[in-house]
């Protein structure tokens, strides 16, 4: 059989070569197979033959060669001896010889021989993918050869990849100098390695029509040299079938209209005798000022919390349009089941279900029951939704003013967190859903629902599920809307890897995929809730329309210590704080203020130059920098103004007064007033007095009333600047990838 003369593969003939794989006790194509199949879609392979037992090498073959053992249970060839280079066509039969002694000391059989014409010298890269139930393709690229799990200079991504996504991917490689031609050695020909990974994991390549027994592959290593890349070595696993990803929502499939402003609010479970977490939630809603009318659902009881109650969800008059139901798990399905053409949307706070394996089946008759009575089913195990325009929430004393910042969580107990921590750093929040299970409602349709929604301008989700995650990725590449998307992940651990057959199955693991997936989807992902907060408030105080150049950010304030850590912190983060041209320091010094400052960036003022014109010092400054950076040709993405509030009102307050005040307007001021687009934050520290505290709380409302984001901590503002960066060049750069919507149905073709 010839590796360079191959056909397309049909469905028929990828099912077979999945049943011939099965015959084998290695469960893998041959590689003379699953060579052909790559050239059929137009990945680069060695010219070669495979070759019977004592057959010759045929003449069409030029010297020198590659000879590599075939054997029904070989996997790992090069370990059995089962690989010679550099052969030539009359050694054939000796290295024949030779492998059926080796691979016969290893507990194999020889079969036959695959012979192949050498590749020309480049640079070792691998290419694999790897199938995960709910997600699909997994894609890593990296350099390759044997010690690729030594290394581990890989990234991932997951298809369909667009070729730009591609070059990303490339680009996280430590390694990629080595790839350009660092030290004089060879420069890989990128445009080639991109070509042959988007034959393979594009939307329209191989990866696409492989049926679901297809597992794993591994094509290591990829030879990449100046002039191409040919892929000298190819696994694919077969195994059990592994379902692909469910599609992503086109367009919002539902009317979220009436969960997110519902007039009309049953809830199933609370008790006329024992008040329990539904009595707590009715009274929530009086409390909090919700003006709609709410309906406890019980069948004896003729009122309570002071309401008048009906029997069940078929007695209620007027259609509902939402149910918060907190009843027993054997009682829900047939509870939601009365509201049959009555009820919109019902949000189960009972656990049970299939969260655990006893629950699973309860599950599937609750999703049914739903589907049949045309509600939507938000949970089960959730704790509730909280929407601030329409004064409904979960929790007591809850944070009711009305913004623009939506989150989705998977955890009903984040989720709580999420609305104090929020509040407390300055989120106003259009609306908190804890889904749960989601069963029904996924995390993916309600972000398309906020994609179209114009109260919504800022989207966080805290996911513990990469399926989820997977989804909502495709929704994003496929909406023609984007907005700025922040992601909390749970189960970011090495502990997700698997054990498998491949190099690409073995590398994996969750704390590799979740990076990969916020890559791909242009998401920023963060690591504590207090990182979270950090991020959403920046991202929902800041006017995003300004646009943003390269990363770098320039730190003015008091406290040469505090500066330094500031750059380290931004340093962590992919942030630089690089030196003023010498043109704008001389302009800095030139200003009529006390000697002992530093201009360089960081700007270090000591508390008297601030007390200039009483403050109003810091105008002047920001003005310069502005306007000195711009016109360098290198203005700063942002500006980051740290000021110490207990020393400069101590030490200047009580002769000039709001010190601290001034500075906070004049920089504000004079961010608006300049043509260059820097996003200004502000840093403030305290001293651990309660009077310094009071002091920034008044601080605080100031400067977000101006647009300024404020935080406690430099790291806290280094993860909000990052966060902005990432996020104005995924809104900037977005083109919708219809092709996304679609992965589930292509992955399933040759079933």
């Amino acid at each position: 059989m010839s590796v360079d003369t191959p056909l397309r593969s049909s469905a028929a003939s990828l099912g077979t070569l999945v049943a011939n794989a099965r015959s084998r006790e290695s469960g893998m194509f041959t590689e003379a197979e699953g060579k052909s199949l790559l050239a059929s879609y137009g990945i680069d392979v060695p010219s070669g033959a495979q070759l019977e037992l004592g057959q010759p090498c045929p003449a069409n073959l030029r010297d020198p060669l590659v000879v590599k053992a075939i054997s029904p249970t070989l996997v790992h060839k090069s370990d059995a001896g089962g690989v010679r280079v550099g052969v030539t066509s009359d050694e054939l039969s000796r290295v024949e010889a030779e492998m059926t002694l080796s691979l016969r000391e290893a507990g194999h059989e020889l079969t036959g021989l695959l012979v192949e014409e050498m590749a020309p010298r480049g640079h070792e890269v691998i290419v694999g993918a790897v199938r995960s139930p709910g997600i699909g393709w997994n894609v890593m690229v990296g350099l390759g050869g044997i010690l690729v799990e030594v290394f581990e200079d890989i990234a991932f991504g997951t298809a369909p990849l667009t070729k730009p996504q591609i070059a990303d991917m490339l680009g996280q490689l430590r390694g990629m100098k080595v790839l350009d031609g660092a030290r004089g050695g060879v420069s890989a020909d990128l445009p080639a390695l991109i070509d042959l990974i988007s034959n393979l994991a594009g939307p329209a390549g191989l990866l696409a029509e492989l049926p679901e027994e297809v597992v794993e592959i591994d094509l290591n290593p990829i030879i990449v040299s100046e002039s191409g890349a040919i892929a000298v070595d190819a696994r694919f696993l077969v195994g059990e079938a592994i379902p692909g990803p469910r599609p992503a929502p086109a367009a919002s499939t539902a009317d979220f209209g009436p969960l997110f402003n519902p007039r009309r609010v049953a809830v199933l479970g609370a008790s006329a005798k024992n008040p329990n977490m539904c009595n707590r939630y009715i009274r929530n809603l009086q409390e909090g000022g919700f003006s709609g009318t709410i309906i406890p659902i019980h069948p004896t009881a003729e009122a309570i919390e002071g309401l008048p109650t009906a029997a069940d969800l078929g007695a209620v008059d007027e259609p509902v349009d939402y149910a918060y139901v907190a009843l027993p798990g054997a009682r829900v399905a047939e509870a939601l089941a009365k509201g049959a053409g009555k009820l919109r949307f019902a949000q189960v706070i009972s656990s049970g279900f299939g969260e655990v394996e006893e629950g699973i089946e309860l599950e599937a008759e609750l999703t049914a029951a739903v589907k049949e009575a045309g509600i939507r089913l938000i949970g089960p195990n959730c704790l509730g939704t909280h929407v601030s325009a329409a004064h409904l929430s979960f929790i007591p004393e809850a944070p009711l003013t009305p913004g623009s910042t939506a989150v989705v969580s998977q955890s009903g107990g984040l989720s709580v967190d999420i609305l104090r921590v929020g509040a407390d750093r300055g989120i106003d929040f259009h609306s908190v859903v804890s889904i749960g299970n989601s069963a029904d409602v996924s995390a993916a349709e309600l972000v398309r629902a906020h994609l179209d929604d114009d109260g919504v301008e800022v989207i966080g989700l805290y996911l513990e599920s990469l399926v989820i995650a997977a989804e909502v990725l495709r929704t994003l590449g496929a909406s023609p809307q984007r907005k700025p998307v922040v992601l909390l992940a749970g189960g970011r651990t090495a502990g997700g890897s698997r054990a498998a057959s491949s190099h690409t199955g073995a590398l994996a693991g969750n704390h590799r995929l979740w990076p990969a997936f916020a890559r791909q989807a242009g998401i920023t992902l963060v690591d504590s809730l207090g990182d979270f907060a950090s991020a959403l408030h920046a991202l929902s105080t800041l006017d995003l329309s300004k646009p943003i150049y390269g990363d770098d950010v320039v730190l003015f304030g008091n406290g040469g210590g505090a500066s330094v850590l500031a750059a380290d912190a931004l340093d962590r983060e992919g942030k630089a704080t690089p030196t003023f041209p010498a043109e704008l320091v001389d302009s800095l010094e030139s200003l009529e203020v006390p000697p002992g400052n530093g201009f360089a960036n960081p700007i270090d003022v000591p508390a008297g130059t601030l007390a200039v014109k009483s403050g109003e010092i810091a105008g002047d400054i920001v003005s310069l920098v502005l306007d000195g950076t711009e016109a360098a040709g290198t203005p700063a993405a942002t500006m980051i103004t740290h000021l110490n509030v207990g020393i400069i009102q101590r030490n200047l307050g009580d002769i000039l007064g709001d010190v601290t005040g001034r500075i906070i307007a004049s920089v504000a001021e004079a961010s608006a007033a300049s043509a260059t687009p820097t996003q200004q934050m502000l840093v403030l520290k305290g001293d651990g007095s309660a009077e310094t505290a009071a002091m920034i709380d008044d601080y605080t409302k100031r400067a977000r009333g101006l647009g300024i984001p404020v935080f406690g901590a430099f790291e806290d503002a280094a993860v909000a600047a990052r966060a902005v960066g990432e996020q104005h060049r995924a809104v900037a750069s977005h083109t919708p990838n219809p092709a996304t919507a679609f992965n589930a149905d292509r992955c399933r073709k040759g079933e």
